[in-house]
């Protein structure tokens, strides 16, 4: 048995800890003593500690329960990242988990298991499961998390996600994303004009003319809207009913400038709401905001879409309708990245690059000299 020093660096400084190296029955171990490399615990170590797991080595002793299972460990990993999870992305997770993980690898041990297991298992996933490379990193994400915790805790050593092997582009995965098919200036003009009430014309035109996620527009406040500085103060959400402060990712708290098209609408939408110091949108009935996205597709998306009969897109469409066309009429990029709440210009860039419009007509026309 090996006793060795590790070193660990930050930015404040390096720190130096005991650890040990030995082999049994061909397998390596690794193990942190948990002490500070100082003279004093090198003796304790060599003194006590080391002869102590020798002994439990040859017993057995130290190989019994020491490292938890998969779902063991999973529910600790959960605790400790879950302060940073809104409801709705905790529930997700856990139904991904007991549908994807927890039949396959729940009652194995952390140490057990290897990167060619869980490449195995992802192949499964999109070959059979038929799931988008997109969903399988998602779900391969809660394992990274696992593991990388069990580190922190010193129970493993290595992270065998980080060796799985990259993932082909599904080709026909079970749930397919919906192509962004954007509204043109005449399918917006008739969508509004197609609206039965003053609301549902005021809350679709903040929809495509904010680019506001659906949630956001629920959860959104007379407070946040400012006619004087003419911004759209995204600071939170209604998810499934309840309030939220925490948005999609950290860039979605942002300030989205209000637009002339936009204006009229919501100095209409103050007439109605504006004195209640309230939500912007309150349901006709309750007087409360509408519970979720779905309620709004259900009670007036789905409708008014029938009525203007214009070709039938999902929801957040009108998201990427507000993105797309801001691009597509040389907006800088950057900036619509920003107010659109995207993690970084990459976001925006994988998604709506075929919207770049062509800057100079004679590109290409400096090789004519060649």
């Amino acid at each position: 048995m090996k006793l060795y020093v590790k070193k660990t660096t930050n930015k404040q400084c390096t720190k130096e800890t005991l650890w040990i190296d030995f082999s049994h029955n061909g397998k390596r171990y690794r193990k942190s003593l948990k002490l500070d490399n100082t003279p004093k615990n090198v003796k304790l170590a060599e003194t006590r500690l080391i002869p102590k797991l020798s002994y439990e080595i040859a017993s057995g002793e130290f190989f019994k329960n020491k490292v938890p299972t998969v779902n063991e460990y999973m529910k600790i990993s959960f605790d400790l990242r879950n302060g940073n999870r809104c409801e709705s992305t905790i529930k997700a997770h856990i139904d991904n988990y007991n549908k994807h993980i927890e039949p396959i690898f729940g009652n194995k041990k952390l140490d057990e298991l290897t990167s060619n297991d869980f490449t195995l298992w992802q192949n499964n996933l999109q070959k059979k499961e038929k799931l988008a490379k997109r969903t399988i990193i998602k779900i391969r994400g809660l394992l990274n998390s696992l593991f990388e915790d069990a580190i922190d805790d010193k129970l493993l050593v290595d992270n065998p996600i980080k060796k799985v092997k990259p993932l082909k582009e599904t080709e026909n995965p079970k749930v397919a994303r919906q192509k962004l098919k954007p509204f043109n200036t005449k399918e917006i003009q008739k969508i509004l004009n197609a609206c039965t009430s003053t609301q549902d014309k005021n809350l679709l035109s903040t929809l495509f003319f904010t680019g506001l996620r659906a949630g956001e527009l629920i959860g959104l406040k007379w407070d946040a809207i400012s006619f004087e500085n003419r911004t759209i103060t995204v600071r939170g959400q209604v998810v499934n009913g309840k309030d939220k402060d925490m948005l999609k990712t950290s860039k979605s708290n942002r300030i989205i400038p209000l637009i002339d098209a936009l204006i009229p609408s919501l100095k209409s939408q103050y007439k109605i709401t504006g004195s209640q110091e309230s939500y912007v949108f309150l349901t006709q009935k309750t007087k409360k905001h509408y519970h979720s996205a779905g309620k709004l597709r259900e009670q007036i998306w789905i409708k008014t879409l029938a009525n203007a009969k214009v070709e039938y897109r999902n929801l957040h469409q009108t998201r990427g309708t507000f993105i797309s066309t801001l691009i597509s009429n040389g907006e800088d990029i950057t900036y619509v990245s920003k107010i659109a709440g995207h993690e970084n210009i990459k976001v925006t860039l994988e998604a709506y690059s075929e919207y770049i419009p062509v800057q100079n007509k004679n590109f290409g026309n400096c090789f004519k000299k060649v």
